[in-house]
């Protein structure tokens, strides 16, 4: 059976080929039903796929490809039990109080819970190894998974948004005790950099808080050099 996936799937298949190379280990912290999993096993990428939330299993265990594990656990900054806030769009769920209080409004709303187990980015690289590439997507939560962190990646990519972006600060600072990283960034889910060229921790912070915060979403690349 010939099944025709959506235009984006292929443009940002395009975007990320750039960055991932065949038999690369990617995770993808935060996966929730597997967009982007699927589009780096597309890509010949092993794939370990961290997600917490309970209604997001069935779409992931559906996923049949021997490259792909699928670990039913969130990040963090320690091994500890969690509550898990549930909104009423699947794509938003989060460990983030503050996350909550941000974007709480009359069409965003959490109104459930799960507890959930919750790991650091340390046990899972000493479990399936060093990634050559880590998204993180976790709704305000990517410095906790971050801070703790000890071991140099070669490249990541973490959303950020407004109100979030002295954590988004405190995320380029982390990286930058743990080697010497180069930064780009897209907006909105776009499939190019916004830059023109890759900037220094200093340079990247300066642009990222001149940027109108209004409705602000992106996602950071972060390269090790």
């Amino acid at each position: 059976m010939n099944i025709r996936l959506p235009l984006k799937y292929y443009r940002k298949k395009r975007f990320y080929k750039k960055l991932i190379k065949k038999n690369s280990l990617c995770f993808d912290i935060g996966a929730n039903v597997g967009f982007k999993s699927k589009i780096f096993l597309s890509l010949g990428a092993r794939v370990v796929a961290f997600e917490p939330q309970s209604q997001c299993h069935a779409t992931l265990s559906q996923i049949k490809n021997p490259q792909f594990t699928l670990v039913k656990k969130a990040l963090g900054s320690t091994n500890k039990k969690s509550i898990l806030h549930v909104a009423n769009h699947i794509e938003i769920a989060t460990l983030s109080s503050k996350f909550i209080e941000h974007f709480t409004s009359e069409n965003i709303f959490w109104n459930d819970t799960e507890y959930i187990e919750t790991e650091t980015i340390d046990k899972q690289i000493e479990l399936f190894g060093i990634p050559d590439f880590c998204k993180i997507d976790t709704e305000g939560f990517e410095f906790e998974i971050l801070k703790n962190l000890t071991y140099a990646i070669p490249l990541l990519e973490f959303e950020f948004t407004d109100g979030f972006l002295n954590e988004t600060l405190k995320c380029i600072k982390k990286l930058s005790t743990l080697g010497n990283y180069e930064y780009n960034f897209i907006l909105n889910e776009n499939n190019y950099f916004e830059l023109s060229k890759w900037e220094n921790k200093n340079s990247i912070g300066s642009i990222i808080n001149s940027l109108p915060t209004n409705r602000l979403h992106g996602n950071i690349f972060a390269k090790l050099v």
